[in-house]
């Protein structure tokens, strides 16, 4: 007498938390499971997580902050004599007590910008992302942004900050060695573009579009070049300004 044995139980699928930490480790994985999902999740994850800790440490960090804020108040006076210092005070106070509560949203925000700029920009090599998967793709990709700000919360707590006089100070890229006071903005800005959250970012995306978009992985690194020199855009706009 013959036995049919039973099918084998489908493993359970990870959850979220689980893919969380799979994003450093394992990215194609989460990307093949995520593809379909909601952006949501991973966005407000990430959203709450950043602005939580921004919340959490902004005080230490104001010095640096202040450093960055003086610098385009300095330039700003130079060029529009009838701005005076008491507007700029004004306009620091305003835009820090904004920032503090608002932090979330503007994340939230660039993560769905990067997601169009990561959609548009697959299709210049052949990728057949949809645009829900280009901002689940954008929203996985940020994950590295939350080790950034972890990092800039515990310098914030450890550092002497009276002597941190800008954000790149904190930040894990080579500018942050440039004295922002002296060194050339050219310089600053585009050593901030090679931050290691940056970069590990660039390269999620890149494994995202390769995933959804089913590119070869010599068009998935095509697409993370691209898509490094388009996020560089505000970074020259910065240096420009600066000038």
């Amino acid at each position: 007498m013959t036995t049919i044995a039973a099918n084998p139980a489908k493993p359970a699928e990870p959850s979220f938390w689980e893919d969380v930490i799979e994003i450093f480790v394992h990215p194609v994985d989460v990307f093949r499971r995520r593809q379909f999902k909601s952006a949501w999740p991973p966005m407000l994850f990430v959203a709450i997580v950043i602005a939580v800790i921004y919340f959490a440490t902004a005080n230490t960090l104001e010095p640096a902050l202040d450093g960055d804020l003086a610098r385009a108040g300095a330039k700003a006076m130079a060029n529009n004599p009838q701005i005076t210092q008491d507007m700029l005070d004004k306009q620091r106070e305003l835009g820090l007590s904004i920032a503090r509560y608002t932090f979330g949203v503007v994340i939230l925000i660039n993560v769905f910008i990067v997601g169009v700029f990561a959609w548009l920009t697959s299709k210049l090599v052949g990728a057949r992302t949809t645009f829900n998967q280009g901002i689940v793709v954008a929203a996985w990709s940020f994950m590295p942004r939350v080790l950034g700000i972890i990092a800039a919360g515990v310098q914030g707590l450890l550092l002497d900050t009276s002597k941190v006089t800008s954000m790149m100070q904190v930040g894990l890229s080579p500018a942050r060695f440039l004295d922002p006071d002296t060194a050339n903005p050219w310089a600053i800005q585009m050593l901030g573009r090679l931050d290691v959250t940056v970069i590990w970012e660039t390269i999620l995306l890149a494994i995202g579009i390769y995933v959804t978009g089913k590119v070869s992985k010599g068009n998935a690194v095509a697409f993370g070049i691209l898509i490094w020199l388009v996020g560089s855009l505000p970074a020259i706009r910065n240096a420009y300004l600066a000038m």
